[in-house]
């Protein structure tokens, strides 16, 4: 719940100026429209940046107090948005903020690995868990532009953002608990020698923990999985093109429903609403799919389903119901159809995006295990910077080739990368099987069972009673 909570903080944050664009730009006496748009861009380059520290740092020294200073960190600099004096002071404090808001994206991914050990029940979560994180940029373009065109000004949307951060901190400290195994261990081997056993070791004190191990392995992790690891790298490609377009609707939208129908500002915001029902029944579906792996496992328990069939299939269902959403929009937002018409395409529009992240942050999990929150990072990295790009361009693009056309050519990209499910369904235990990071799991956990099968045998031959007592309880019976 607290991973569910900071992470509709970020996303919330990310959209929030969307509905405040025009009145940021008459107060602070800014002449071009793509000035404004950086607001939401430069945002999305503190998503690349943060990453590149807080996932390796979170493998070296813990997700606790990563996320706690982090999210610290968001909260501050969302009074210095609030109170920008100029357009180059809101930019600046906009990327800050970025900065912190990045690391519950790509940490609490790996908090949700290291709890839940069950695909099953891990794919519920993150389920409810990708559905949740809609809630935050659908709701954050009407309510910034409602409240701008009130008295209370733009400025009060960014004091909004700082009082629901604030309030979300309080249970970020008091319960969100350190999840990183081997943090775990090494507290756990401190606490041991400290009662005066002073040959317990945690694995973790075996590696070396200094800055420059930090710097050339820990923070180069995520750099290396995105070049070195096939898997990360379509993913990312992937997921940077739905999040590029997703963030583009926020300079479309306003195109659309106050250009063509002539909404206000806060009224067309509302639009995005149906995203976030698309997002919820994203959950329902991701939800109903893991119920059937359940089962098909169940009928079989001796053949282990593989991660690409238990997670991708709803992924190349996503993509098609995503290239769906953007084909009908682009067909139907003209002056002679209702406005109803293109607000209803949002739905299979949030469904096919929200299942598709639900997919392939799944199979990352699945695939990667403790690595899973640089792996993590690599896509949101990549993601973030597509989705700062393509808002710059979205208002040319949209004016050359018309929003018929404009959007069907995203619809078209997005059908392309759709086939990549399809061919890790058909090839990636190869992949895998290839993968450097996947075989040190593998070897990790060979050895955790061998571990556990002696220790079981240990336990069991201590439990094992001697063939004196034998004798003793075969007399007294």
């Amino acid at each position: 719940m607290v991973g569910i909570l900071t992470v509709s903080n970020s996303t919330f944050a990310s959209s929030l100026p969307s509905g405040a664009v025009s009145y940021i730009r008459k107060d602070l006496d800014v002449s071009s429209p793509e000035i404004t748009s950086l607001t939401i861009s430069i945002f999305l380059i503190g998503y690349v940046v943060g990453p590149i520290f807080f996932a390796p740092v979170s493998e070296f020294y813990g997700r606790r107090w990563v996320s706690i200073i982090a999210f610290f960190w968001y909260t501050v600099m969302s009074i210095g948005c609030a109170l920008a004096p100029d357009i180059g002071a809101l930019l600046a404090f906009r990327f800050l903020t970025g900065i912190g808001a990045s690391a519950p994206l790509s940490v609490t991914g790996g908090q949700l690995a290291d709890i839940w050990d069950d695909p099953v029940k891990r794919g519920r979560l993150v389920a409810v868990f990708c559905a949740c994180t809609m809630v935050g940029p659908t709701l954050a373009p009407f309510i910034s532009g409602y409240i701008s065109e009130t008295q209370l000004g733009w400025r009060m949307t960014f004091w909004i953002g700082f009082i629901i951060a604030a309030i979300s901190f309080i249970p970020l400290i008091f319960f969100c608990p350190e999840t990183y195994a081997p943090i775990l261990l090494l507290r756990r081997a401190e606490k041991i020698r400290a009662e005066g056993d002073m040959h317990a070791v945690a694995p973790l004190e075996l590696d070396d923990r200094s800055l420059k191990k930090i710097f050339t392995t820990t923070l180069t992790r995520p750099f290396r999985m995105f070049w070195q690891e096939s898997i990360v790298f379509f993913t990312s490609m992937f997921l940077s093109l739905l999040y590029g377009t997703f963030y583009l609707s926020f300079q479309s939208f306003p195109m659309i429903y106050q250009g063509i129908y002539g909404f206000t500002p806060g009224t067309a915001g509302l639009f995005f609403l149906p995203l976030a029902v698309g997002g919820g029944l994203a959950c329902v579906g991701g939800a109903a799919w893991d119920s059937y792996c359940y089962r098909k496992q169940k009928q079989s328990p001796n053949v282990p389903l593989s991660p690409e069939f238990r997670r991708l299939p709803i992924g190349l269902v996503g993509g098609l119901a995503y290239c769906t959403g953007l084909f009908w929009q682009a067909w139907t937002a003209r002056a002679g159809v209702h406005y109803i018409v293109p607000a209803l395409s949002g739905i299979p529009f949030g469904f096919g995006f929200c299942i598709i992240f639900l997919a392939f942050l799944n199979y990352l999990t699945d695939a990667y295990g403790i690595y899973a929150a640089s792996a993590m990072a690599a896509a949101s990295m990549c993601r973030s910077l597509l989705g700062a790009a393509f808002p710059l361009f979205s208002r040319t693009m949209y004016d050359r080739l018309t929003i018929p056309w404009a959007s069907s050519l995203l619809a078209f990209a997005a059908l392309g990368m759709s086939f990549i499910p399809i061919l890790f369904i058909r090839y990636g235990d190869k992949i895998r099987a290839r993968s450097k990071f996947c075989q040190i799991l593998l070897e990790r956990k060979r050895i955790q069972l061998e571990e556990e099968q002696a220790r079981e045998a240990s336990r069991a031959a201590s439990r094992a009673p001697s063939f004196k007592e034998l004798a003793l309880e075969k007399e007294v019976v």
